[in-house]
């Protein structure tokens, strides 16, 4: 069994941006927020079970933090690297884990920030992250209207997000019994959290799934999915891989942060379903990603980014 692996900011990365005293900016990390994730029986690590139905951890199990727990640790590395002399970083998220965004902003305030910038540690496009964020900072401004409040971009495509990807695939490589081939690849199901379409395309994970392929080589098949609500379906996703792509195995990785309910029901549930319809088929399912430098890295360059303006 490994720990999840968290690995500090690099010296260079801490001082690629320095700003002058005065210029230090409140920086509040917006997530989701759940409450749940306490278990294995959550995680990845409930697809492997004993024949009597008992969870029997895999040795890939990561010991996967829960919510509140990983997001607090990624608020930690995200204030190492962006450095003290710069920011002062905070948790806040839209629902369950206080403080809210109004809250965060009050704190800030409160300390003399007059400069925001909310980071959305949301990893995908949907209404959390477009028409619900506009929403919620059009009230922030109107709340603290002597403070300048800056959005910065989300995560979208990136590869330091698809090496990410790449290791999670890589972790179960060594238990893998099948030998993918050019003629029947391995093919990688990478599904997020569902969200309805007319929020989110997912021309940003189509790209993702695309930098993912082009780095494992011609031996692996990549197919995008949402977890339920939106398209391309779990469903439609494996009928590519299997009747199109003409996999001989299917790799399934949880485009998702933390166990919870969306893994355990809806694509724990979805796999299932896909292992009735393709019984010849070998499916298996890699830990989400946790809490991961480069997640927090790229989180930084977001926010570096709207420092730079």
């Amino acid at each position: 069994m490994t720990n999840n692996r968290i690995h500090e900011p690099s010296e260079m990365a801490q001082s690629s941006v320095q700003l002058h005293p005065d210029d230090r900016w409140g920086v509040i990390l917006l997530c989701h927020g759940s409450q749940r994730g306490t278990s294995a029986a959550e995680c990845s690590c409930a697809w492997e079970t004993t024949e009597n139905s008992h969870l029997q951890l895999p040795y890939w199990c990561n010991n996967c933090p829960s919510t509140p727990k990983g997001l607090k640790d990624a608020v930690n590395l995200l204030g190492i690297e962006l450095g003290a002399a710069n920011a002062e970083v905070i948790l806040s998220c839209l629902e369950f884990i206080e403080p809210h965004p109004d809250e965060a902003v009050r704190i800030l305030t409160d300390k003399g920030f007059n400069k925001l910038v909310i980071m959305p540690y949301l990893l995908g496009h949907g209404k959390h992250a477009t028409l619900e964020l506009d929403e919620v900072l059009e009230e922030l401004k109107n709340q603290a209207p002597t403070a300048d409040i800056f959005l910065s971009e989300g995560f979208g495509s990136d590869e330091k997000l698809a090496s990410l990807v790449i290791e999670r695939i890589e972790s179960l490589q060594s238990s893998n019994s099948y030998t993918p081939s050019n003629e029947h690849p391995t093919g990688i199901l990478l599904v997020k959290a569902g969200t309805k379409t007319q929020y989110d395309d997912c021309s940003w994970m189509v790209e993702l799934g695309q930098i993912v392929e082009n780095r494992l080589g011609s031996n692996y098949a990549v197919s995008i999915a949402q977890s339920h609500y939106g398209d391309p379906t779990m469903d439609e996703a494996a009928a590519n891989l299997v009747d199109n792509r003409n996999v001989g195995s299917i790799m399934c990785v949880p485009y998702l942060f933390f166990p919870g309910l969306i893994l355990q029901r809806n694509v724990i549930g979805g796999l299932e379903k896909l292992r009735s319809d393709y019984p010849d088929i070998p499916i298996r399912v890699t830990p989400p990603l946790g809490v991961d430098s480069r997640l927090v890295s790229v989180a930084a360059d977001r926010i570096r980014e709207v420092w730079s303006r």
